[in-house]
């Protein structure tokens, strides 16, 4: 169907995906752990929650909450202690005295998968290690393709339909869910705002047969 209205619809892109990462060696053990509590950061995007270590890069509910800003050129950031302030944070690293860094780190007890991101991002990055705990650069290499994804971004845009979700130049042809030009989080978000299009494109319709 996209062929039919190509000039009235905006790129498809991938929505809800993970992102693709070039792990070293050291990250091996850890493909399929999941990450939990954590912060991501992406731009002015935030979510407390968690994902997983997979081979190919990361995924999961934390990773697709802000792949939309990640998609569009945000920089990843972890916060992998979100319930501790920085300052606590630098507090319980100098208790640890002069410990090794990797024990230092499972003394605050942060878990094997985090500390391996911390080892992979964090001997490149700026900043002491309390900084770094508390705000991990991540970098990607790009979401997943498009067939990998939960859902799509772009389709129909809005400015070619009517209030109806009937296509402007195109009387009694009317669209609704994922022909249109948005996106939404997964976990039952898509699928209600798809319905519900559906039901007001039905109601339009009918309503548009009858007046003609």
């Amino acid at each position: 169907w996209a062929e039919q209205f190509a000039e009235r619809i905006a790129p498809f892109k991938p929505a809800n995906m993970g992102f693709e990462m070039n792990w070293s060696e050291h990250m091996q053990p850890h493909f399929g752990a999941p990450v939990k509590a954590v912060r991501l950061i992406a731009g002015d995007t935030e979510h407390l929650g968690e994902f997983v270590i997979s081979q190919r890069g990361i995924e999961g509910s934390g990773i697709y909450a802000v792949s939309k800003a990640l998609r569009e050129g945000a920089e990843l950031r972890l916060d992998l202690m979100p319930k501790t302030s920085l300052e606590e944070v630098e507090a319980r690293l100098k208790k640890a005295g002069k410990q090794s860094l990797s024990n230092a780190l499972k003394r605050l007890k942060i878990p094997a998968a985090k500390r391996a991101l911390f080892f992979e991002f964090g001997k490149d990055s700026e900043g002491t290690v309390a900084e770094k705990l508390k705000s991990l650069p991540v970098p990607h290499n790009g979401p997943r393709p498009l067939d990998e994804a939960i859902s799509v971004a772009g389709g129909l845009r809005f400015d070619a339909l009517d209030d109806g979700l009937m296509i402007k130049d195109q009387p009694g042809v009317f669209a609704a869910g994922e022909m249109l030009d948005w996106e939404a989080p997964t976990g039952g978000y898509l699928i209600t705002a798809c319905l519900a299009t559906g039901k007001w494109a039905g109601q339009k319709a009918a309503a548009w047969v009858n007046k003609t």
